[in-house]
């Protein structure tokens, strides 16, 4: 049963770290990065969404292709686009740029949804994971304060009392390397993905 709850992809990047191919393009292991995860979310969720900045080069997608409704090639911006467009009361929102999503992990996420929160969070030993987290669209309004105002790091829209955090402890238990969070920025972090790919 999949969960009454909007799939956002987001791949709007500006990809300055890995020139060439985006990065949701690049292989790891036998396929793409973005395959695997399109097919992780549409498993798990009704509705897809992919937010991107040249729609043309995503047409063969069978999901809803956004771009930013406020243009700043940001996450925060295609967080926002995703929240907008979305038909459910909250999304899971994940980047386009990470080789290892774990199914398991999203449906722990997913599942911590409840009245009262605005956004579901997994806490890593590196501090939140702001694009692998759950957001209601309640949020647009607190988005759409910061990209006016310039400030374009997500976590800072954060209010603490509507944000649950998922405890480190209890996503160990399900990846306990926490491969899930890994994402390719750079040449070095794919080739780092090709080996850890190779090593599953």
């Amino acid at each position: 049963m999949k969960f009454d709850c909007t799939g956002v992809i987001l791949a709007g990047g500006k990809n300055s770290r890995l020139p060439g191919k985006r990065k949701a393009f690049q292989k790891v292991g036998n396929s793409m990065i973005l395959e695997n995860i399109s097919a992780m979310v549409a498993s798990l969720f009704k509705e897809i969404i992919i937010v991107v900045n040249e729609p043309g080069e995503f047409a063969d997608l069978d999901m809803s292709i956004v771009t930013d409704i406020i243009p700043s090639k940001c996450a925060l911006a295609g967080l926002h686009a995703g929240l907008f467009y979305a038909s459910f009361p909250y999304a899971y929102v994940t980047a386009c740029d990470t080789p290892f999503v774990n199914q398991l992990v999203v449906e722990h996420i997913v599942g911590q949804i409840e009245p009262g929160y605005d956004v579901i969070v997994p806490r890593t030993d590196d501090g939140l994971e702001a694009l692998s987290a759950v957001y209601s669209k309640d949020c647009i309004p607190l988005i759409e304060d910061n990209l006016e105002k310039n400030i374009f790091m997500i976590k800072k829209f954060f209010r603490k009392k509507k944000v649950k955090e998922i405890p480190v402890e209890q996503l160990k238990k399900i990846d306990p390397q926490m491969q899930f969070i890994f994402n390719v920025n750079t040449p070095e972090d794919l080739k780092k993905a090709q080996l850890m790919a190779d090593n599953r």
